[in-house]
């Protein structure tokens, strides 16, 4: 798993400047072919991607955030 996370950072690094005015959004990229999905939630964005790829597996990142989900309580 920490093999796709690398990748699909790298790949998520490479196509940032398209996601430009996205911010907020979720993409799901595909590791291997290095395209891309975009939706309002993880469940759109992956329901996009199975559309063309339906045995695939998924990095999803928010666009312009550090990940796609904060698990926790956050602090103030």
């Amino acid at each position: 798993m920490a093999e796709k996370r690398v990748s699909g950072e790298s790949v998520y690094n490479r196509i940032k400047n398209q996601l430009r005015g996205q911010e907020g959004k979720i993409v799901a990229i595909d590791t291997e072919t290095g395209e891309f999905f975009v939706g309002n939630t993880v469940i759109e964005a992956s329901r996009a991607g199975q559309a063309k790829y339906p045995k695939k597996e998924f990095y999803f990142k928010r666009v312009g955030s550090k990940a796609a989900f904060v698990i926790g309580a956050l602090h103030a």
